[in-house]
């Protein structure tokens, strides 16, 4: 039997730099201390929070009326992040959980590191978002007014104040279009469908929250939806696996679909699939925050979007992040399961073929790795944290651009670390999967440089020598002069005199009456050279060539960019002279 049509609430991850203001903006709606409880006041660790839709109408009235619209979804579920985990961690197919970001601006800081790192996320996720432009209160000469929205706050302000707040605010979103984005405070705004809302808000004071809510509450009713629609299975994904006192291992989830009842059977997915009875749903009061709370209220049912504390025997082996089903037929169940098996076969990825090590903690964080790499050879990637036969794998790679092992939210012991140490494997790790990518080619562009270096030591540098009149100490067995030296002299190079051809080889270089590893432009040193006699072969003001063969030529023509300009400069005069004595010289 179908459903009637029901809407479930809208998820909200709220992002940003760390002491923009997340916590307490979302500490501000629910009217709780929150905020107060974290150390530092940083958020530690994810949670959720539920917003009515009767809080949302009581806060936002006017504005509802001003712009027409009622609230017909049953409210908003906050994810307060530390990081980016609601779209790293948390995941169901084809993307994060959340329908809709809060990206937090501290007015007066503008764009910081986190800032942009969330920008590219929500990009690549392709999240709509909403910009709250935070700390408003701190406008030199702003008059504060409690929990006011915005648009009459701002009415109550002087001129001065007001060019004050445009000038800051208006800062704030060129930074933002500089990385791609067309913003502008949400009142001015003509199509949602084109440019990103700006709210300024204060989270100390509560103005601009009604405003916020407003226009998350608009977007996700005017754009979202069809994908808020609640089907009949209930999915989610867990958030932490926590001991709690009589009832054992329990799980913290986000429901994202579906209606979750007591004695349900819980089909968790990730490293190890199992089936499990869900014995008790407990939920915070709401406008409580679930992570922090230590009193809740055993429920029967719990509807999506929703913050529950699942505890179920046998739980003991989740990890976060796990996505989870359930259902009272435990023959669906059973069915579940197995597709979460198979869902674990088909993701994970086992060759022998050359190629890249990945790992992942979460099958939406592997998935999502496994995206973003897919135009390298894997030769595996799988679940959990990198071990001595993931080390191993990686050191059967012949090619040195796969001599590595790429992480994403895993946890890497010692004894691996050293192993790969020990093994020159190269680890690159994130907690932001978007990282591993810009990090992997860098790497590859250093280890690439690395190499070209290490062939240009096995070769003879571009440089040619001035026998100084006046400064020749022996004039055979060997040659001793001083010389002015441009691009790099070294022991062994042989040398050549363009109307003579080879004259000799250098046997040793010296500065200041001490042997010298080499000489570089600009520089003045005592050459000793095997083979000429100067006077003969040779005479005072002579310009000596390093000797290249043609092979050797091309193969510094190859690694040209490694040559300063002055070698750059030699190895052309070299090719010019050498050409004339050989038209096939260099080809």
């Amino acid at each position: 039997m179908k459903m009637p049509e029901q809407l479930r609430q809208p998820i909200v991850t709220v992002l940003g730099h760390v002491d923009h203001g997340k916590t307490t903006l979302l500490d501000k709606i629910r009217q709780t201390a929150v905020a107060e409880r974290e150390p530092g006041q940083i958020t530690q660790s994810i949670g959720a929070s539920q917003v009515p839709a009767n809080v949302i109408t009581k806060i936002c009235g006017i504005l509802l009326e001003k712009f027409k619209f009622n609230v017909t979804v049953p409210g908003l579920l906050f994810i307060d992040t530390p990081g980016h985990e609601a779209f790293t961690t948390l995941r169901k197919r084809g993307g994060a959980i959340a329908d809709l970001a809060v990206l937090v601006v501290d007015i007066a800081e503008g764009l910081k590191p986190q800032t942009i790192e969330s920008l590219e996320i929500l990009r690549a996720e392709k999240t709509p978002f909403v910009i709250a432009v935070n700390k408003i209160d701190r406008i030199q000469g702003w008059r504060s007014a409690e929990s006011a929205s915005f648009l009459s706050s701002y009415d109550q302000q002087s001129e001065l104040t007001k060019t004050s707040f445009e000038t800051a605010f208006y800062k704030i979103l060129e930074q933002i279009s500089r990385h791609g984005f067309a913003c502008d405070r949400y009142d001015r705004i003509a199509d949602f469908t084109k440019t990103i809302a700006a709210v300024p808000t204060s989270g100390r004071t509560g103005e601009g929250i009604p405003d916020l809510l407003a226009v998350l509450i608009g977007l996700a009713q005017a754009f979202l939806r069809e994908q808020l629609v609640l089907t009949e299975l209930a999915q989610g994904s867990v958030l932490e696996v926590k001991e709690t006192p009589g009832l054992g291992t329990t799980l913290d989830v986000i429901i994202y679909d579906g209606i979750l009842n007591k004695g349900d059977w819980l089909v968790v997915g990730g490293q190890k699939p199992q089936l499990a009875k869900i014995k008790a749903l407990l939920m915070p009061e709401p406008m409580r925050e679930l992570r922090v709370e230590k009193k809740f209220t055993q429920v029967e049912k719990a509807t999506a979007a929703c913050g529950i504390k699942i505890a179920a025997p046998g739980l003991e082996d989740v990890t976060a992040g796990a996505p989870i089903r359930a259902t009272p037929d435990k023959e669906k169940a059973e069915q579940l399961l197995k597709e979460f098996e198979h869902e674990r076969e088909a993701i994970e990825i086992i060759r022998e073929e050359q190629g890249l090590i990945l790992k992942a903690d979460t099958i939406g964080g592997l998935e999502a790795l496994e995206f973003l790499f897919k135009q390298y050879p894997i030769r595996e990637a799988t679940l959990g944290s990198p071990s001595r036969e993931a080390v191993m794998h990686a050191d059967a790679n012949a090619d040195p651009l796969y001599r590595v092992l790429i992480a994403f939210n895993a946890t890497i012991t010692d004894e691996v670390r050293k192993l790969a140490k020990d093994r020159k494997i190269s680890i690159i790790e994130s907690n932001i999967i978007y990282h591993l990518v810009e990090d992997y080619q860098k790497w590859c562009k250093q280890t690439q440089e690395e190499m070209l270096k290490a062939r240009l030591e096995g070769l003879p540098r571009p440089a040619k020598i001035r026998i100084l009149p006046g400064y020749v100490f022996r004039a055979s067995n060997p040659a001793i002069a001083g010389c002015e030296v441009t691009g790099v002299v070294k022991q062994g190079f042989a040398l050549f005199k363009p109307e003579r051809g080879q004259v000799g080889k250098i046997l040793q270089v010296q500065k200041e009456g001490k042997t010298v590893e080499q000489a570089i432009t600009g520089e003045r040193a005592a050459v000793s050279i095997d083979g000429p006699t100067i006077g003969r072969q040779v005479d005072e003001g002579d310009m000596l060539y390093t000797d290249l063969t043609s092979d050797e030529y091309r193969r510094l023509k190859e690694l040209v960019q490694f040559l300063s300009t002055s070698e750059q400069t030699v190895l052309q005069e070299i090719f010019e002279l050498k050409r004339k004595l050989d038209p096939r010289y260099g080809l």
